[in-house]
């Protein structure tokens, strides 16, 4: 279960307000402010060019990113990974990650693996599995 303080509630309750999207979850990923939203509640999020998310990051002072929430684990994790797309593929508890070429493998891992290890650690938040870029 997610527990969240106050101030999370707070910005969940702002978010909701200024794009009519329904959040599902909220967190900070370093000077980054991430919502992750219900199925189809995107386009609600992000229509007129972004403009009601550049309002939003007037007011929080902090970069935001929308991803929109899908039961399907693969689905889910190309909404992580946008805009690269690579390939995805969940067989036997594993999430493969393919990756075109040595170009796209090296933007999902990122320096140090940081960005594989922030997209593990989200889809581990809502599916108990393991995760592996092929």
């Amino acid at each position: 279960m997610i527990q969240y303080d106050m101030q999370s509630i707070g910005l969940i309750n702002v978010f909701e307000k200024a794009t009519g999207a329904k959040v599902k979850d909220c967190f900070n990923e370093g000077d980054i402010l991430v919502f992750v939203v219900h199925p189809k509640e995107l386009r609600k999020a992000i229509e007129r060019g972004g403009e009601k998310i550049h309002r939003l990051m007037a007011i929080t002072k902090k970069r935001i990113r929308v991803i929109e929430f899908n039961e399907d684990i693969e689905k889910f994790a190309t909404n992580l990974l946008y805009p690269l797309k690579p390939e995805t593929e969940f067989k036997d508890g594993i999430l493969l990650i393919i990756g075109k070429d040595a170009q796209e493998k090296g933007k999902i891992f990122g320096r140090e693996k940081t960005n594989f290890k922030r997209v593990q650690g989200i889809i581990n938040k809502y599916f108990k599995v393991e995760v592996k870029v092929i």
